[in-house]
């Protein structure tokens, strides 16, 4: 073999190393991304004021809850409003896949569909009132995401408690 010969090679190794090193790394940034982001939106709903709301409407409200329902209590109504906006800032996040919807799930997504079943009708009544189907609407998609999400080992059957029962350190 020649030394123009020997180059090349060299260089095509040093090239498929490269790639490789770079595809290696793309991922491990896509990774340390979902995770930077995953905790960013525990930040932001998991805190006093969010579990406060959804505490409220969990203990106040009936599945299915009717519009008067939800507007008869002022308290009610803004526990409402300000879930509905975190809900919807976290449903478009999953959308630009900023947040995996995995990691929603798992973290709050049994609080999300428990809190839609409740809303659903007021939700409807809103976008009707106002002629716009704006109206959380990223949080509909959000929650009917996590129904038909089928990646996940816990649901509103089945717990983290019992999903994960043999998991090791």
């Amino acid at each position: 073999m020649d030394l123009s010969t020997l180059a090349n090679i060299a260089t095509a190794l040093t090239v498929i190393t490269a790639v490789i090193f770079g595809l290696i790394e793309a991922r491990r940034l896509r990774r340390d991304r979902e995770e930077r982001a995953a905790l960013e939106a525990v930040h932001a709903m998991l805190t006093p004021p969010y579990m406060e709301f959804f505490l409220l409407i969990q203990t106040t409200l009936p599945e299915n809850a009717s519009p008067a329902e939800v507007r008869s209590n002022p308290d009610t109504l803004k526990a409402v409003r300000s879930l509905g906006m975190v809900i919807e800032g976290l449903g478009y996040s999953v959308f630009e896949r900023i947040v995996p919807l995995r990691i929603v799930d798992n973290l709050v997504g049994g609080n999300i569909r428990v809190v839609w079943r409740k809303l659903r009708r007021y939700v409807e009544f809103e976008r009707e009132r106002s002629g716009s189907q704006k109206t959380f609407e990223w949080f509909q998609w959000l929650a009917e995401q996590l129904e038909q999400y089928k990646g996940g080992k816990t649901s509103l059957q089945i717990g983290a408690h019992e999903a994960y029962r043999d998991w090791k350190a």
